[in-house]
């Protein structure tokens, strides 16, 4: 009997071992992907959803990013990424976000927008959508971008899905995965 005891208590501690080990494993996974639904981020501090391409994958952030995501292949493109930052004007400016860009990428040259629209979001909040290319740091790549940008309370808010210039994405395309915002 007491071998038999001591079987089934070796049996319970393996079971709950396991059971430990995939509540683990999936609270992980849960937190790699931000406790996110693939292709969707929900932002509850700003109070808004941003839909993306299910088959990009999380990517590190960088300064006030709070989404980073990129299509699997070598080179991490196109990628798309989300930043919430302070409010520092009311103005809606495309010229203003590429030298925020500039500054944050020294090295990166030749911003030229090619196109440009303002939109009004689902809940009334006013955006600027535009599309521009440039050359990244090594002077060498080029690159194209869709941006939108919008301000909602105190906060700024971009998203800016990027590219090699001529690539198989185009420029309408990156620019439609940033106007993905619901707010």
């Amino acid at each position: 009997m007491k071998g038999l005891s001591r079987s089934l208590w070796l049996v319970g501690i393996v079971l709950l071992s396991f059971v430990l080990l995939s509540a683990c494993a999936t609270s992980s996974k849960d937190q790699a992907a931000g406790g996110q639904v693939p292709g969707v981020y929900k932002n509850e501090d700003v109070g808004f959803t941003f839909n993306y391409p299910e088959s990009f994958k999380m990517d590190k952030l960088s300064g006030n990013e709070v989404l980073r995501v990129y299509y699997p292949n070598q080179w991490k493109i196109p990628n798309i990424a989300v930043a919430v930052a302070p409010k520092e004007s009311d103005e809606l400016s495309a010229q203003d976000y590429m030298d925020a860009v500039k500054a944050l990428n020294p090295g990166s040259k030749r911003f030229k927008v090619l196109s440009e629209k303002d939109m009004t979001l689902n809940d009334g909040t006013p955006a600027k959508s535009f599309t521009f290319k440039w050359n990244w740091t090594d002077g060498v790549t080029k690159l194209q971008s869709g941006t939108l940008i919008t301000l909602k309370g105190d906060n700024y808010i971009s998203c800016v899905a990027t590219t090699v210039l001529g690539g198989d994405t185009k420029p309408e395309v990156l620019q439609s995965w940033c106007e993905q915002f619901t707010f």
